[in-house]
């Protein structure tokens, strides 16, 4: 290809020849499908790339990629007199080819979420980049968007942008790719810049085969675990151990919820201490039946007693309010039972005779909600709130009330929507909840919000 100029040489009269094509013949064509107006929009990208005025190509070429993704799949979509016309083997192919199509789709959309969460976009409204996503794509769930957040993180990294170039390029699922990126950061403080880069290598590859179960998957990562701890010195090992340290829960079913610790020895030991204690004992009838629980079920037991005294603190004031457990149960004003079922600060529900049972005990604080949801007024002289308020807010609001942010009540603080300073007073229809981002943002902007049918809504 040769770039010809015209006699004066300068770069408006660049021109383009060596392609087949005669400077100013609109009906060459390199390819007999392109019309008039196609042809002329390839070549003035070509001029313009050659004259390096082409900064926007890439955009354009993501949004004409996607735009024309989108009507791909619209014409795609059949209704459901017509998909039942699909023969089998036809409907197996076009079912393995709109898998191929969504992964592609999310690996796309990953690298798009990791340039954001490189330059900052979600930090500059105060949002944790799951929570601007979700602003941004309100149909991500919270668990893709964590996904695609444990990656961006870990890509960030220089050793870890293998696993994100990989997941980029579509060589590795979004989701595999998350589950090796929650390994690796796990290990990432307890190993040095070569086992860092080796470990990601070892697992980035064997995420991408696709030979390689996703149960598979999750035993390559533990075994990663395992030989860390293996191969450490001795005082290395409780170091490894103590940074491996974690809690995580999952929904196992309606009302059920599996948490899995990870401990090191010392906390072990513990919590075995707790486990074989005497408060996992059987503790026969009234009548000296036998105990009808089972040793996992004492064990429960031992440990929610251990953790209930802990918050209840018999005997002595509690240190702060959101130590508690807080039970929101809505109830019928003219009867005083509860009208369904009570939720906690975190959003876990209560049957509502369960609910009416756990308002009595000492570790629990109930608030009890009108038709509404609107809780009791405490209106008070003091400048910050009270412990009840608090906890009236954390009903109300359900954390941080700020567009978008999900952190829950007990890292958030009370905020006077009318300044205590300025006359306002401290009463619950005059406070709502922040968490520590937003509550300077607040002050940063001087943000008012008003308060509608129980809702906080800031006027951004």
């Amino acid at each position: 290809m040769e770039v010809l100029r015209g006699e004066g040489g300068g770069a408006g009269d660049v021109s383009v020849a060596g392609f087949g094509v005669e400077p100013g013949v609109d009906e060459a064509r390199w390819d007999e499908g392109l019309d008039g107006d196609e042809f002329r929009l390839v070549m003035d990208d070509v001029v313009a790339s050659l004259r390096g005025e082409c900064g926007d190509l890439p955009a354009r070429e993501v949004q004409g990629g996607l735009d024309a993704a989108r009507r791909g799949l619209r014409r795609a979509s059949l209704s459901g007199t017509e998909v039942v016309q699909v023969l089998d083997e036809q409907l197996v192919a076009c079912l393995e080819e709109a898998g191929r199509v969504q992964a592609q789709a999310e690996a796309v959309a990953f690298s798009l979420a990791r340039e954001a969460y490189g330059r900052g976009l979600h930090t500059q409204v105060g949002l944790s980049l799951v929570d601007w996503l979700r602003v941004r794509v309100p149909w991500l769930s919270a668990e893709a968007a964590s996904r695609v957040m444990v990656l961006a993180r870990l890509g960030a990294s220089p050793t870890g942008a293998v696993l994100a170039d990989a997941v980029t390029a579509g060589e590795v699922a979004v989701h595999r790719g998350a589950v090796v990126a929650r390994t690796l950061l796990r290990l990432e403080s307890s190993l040095d810049p070569d086992q860092r880069q080796a470990y990601t290598d070892l697992a980035t590859a064997a995420a991408a085969r696709v030979d390689l179960a996703d149960r598979d998957l999750a035993v390559v990562c533990q075994r990663l675990v395992y030989e860390l701890l293996i191969e450490a010195a001795p005082g290395e090992r409780e170091r490894a151990a103590h940074e491996l340290r974690t809690i995580t829960h999952r929904n196992v079913g309606p009302g059920l919820t599996r948490f899995t610790i990870d401990a090191p020895d010392s906390a072990a030991a513990t919590l075995d201490g707790v486990l074989t204690s005497h408060l996992a004992a059987p503790a026969p009838g009234p009548g000296g039946e036998p105990d009808p629980r089972t040793p996992g079920q004492r064990r429960f037991d031992a440990l929610l007693s251990v953790v209930g005294r802990g918050l209840s603190r018999p005997g002595a004031a509690p240190s702060s309010a959101r130590a508690a457990v807080i039970l929101m149960i809505p109830f019928d004003q003219t009867t005083g039972t509860p009208t369904g079922p009570a939720t906690t600060a975190t959003g876990a529900s209560v049957p509502a005779r369960q609910a009416a049972e756990l308002a009595c005990t000492g570790d629990v604080t109930p608030i009890w909600l009108s038709t509404g949801r609107e809780p009791l007024v405490l209106g008070r002289t003091a400048r910050y709130a009270t412990p009840g308020q608090w906890k009236a807010l954390a009903a109300r609001d359900g954390g941080c009330t700020f567009t978008g942010c999900s952190t829950p009540p007990q890292w958030c603080d009370s905020h006077h929507l009318h300044g205590w300073a300025r006359g306002g007073h401290t009463d619950t229809t005059n406070m709502a909840l922040l968490c520590g981002r937003h509550h300077t943002l607040v002050h940063q902007h001087d943000l008012h919000a008003t308060i509608t049918g129980g809702t906080v809504h800031w006027h951004t």
